[in-house]
């Protein structure tokens, strides 16, 4: 039996596109199944620059991070977990800054 695939797009944020190759937009064919995690690990591998922005205890405080997002309908569908994302989904891509040291960050008391 075949595995079932369909096309997911994944939009950059403009601070990312050189980890990217420039590009501001992504189509990437998954399995039906495919969750978040398939989709970052796909990234990491098409886009292997991307290492470097996985949020970790090795990364360099106030240094970037990267995070995936969702809309509501697609967040809604994993949850079910009737199965993967669904087909023609879009999921973000963006940085976000590491905190300090001791996690806390300026000004906060």
């Amino acid at each position: 039996m075949a595995t079932r695939n369909h096309d997911i797009s994944v939009s950059v944020a403009p601070g990312l596109r050189g980890a990217f190759d420039g590009r501001r937009e992504l189509a990437l064919g998954v399995p039906a199944a495919a969750g978040i995690g398939d989709v970052v690990e796909a990234l990491l591998r098409l886009y292997p620059r991307t290492r470097q922005l996985l949020a970790g205890d090795g990364g360099e405080p106030g240094g970037l991070y990267l995070h995936v997002a969702m809309d509501a309908a697609t967040a809604r569908e994993l949850a079910s977990g009737t199965g993967g994302l669904p087909g023609g989904c879009r999921l973000y891509v963006f940085a976000l800054s590491r905190p300090p040291r001791g996690g806390r960050a300026v000004g906060e008391g």
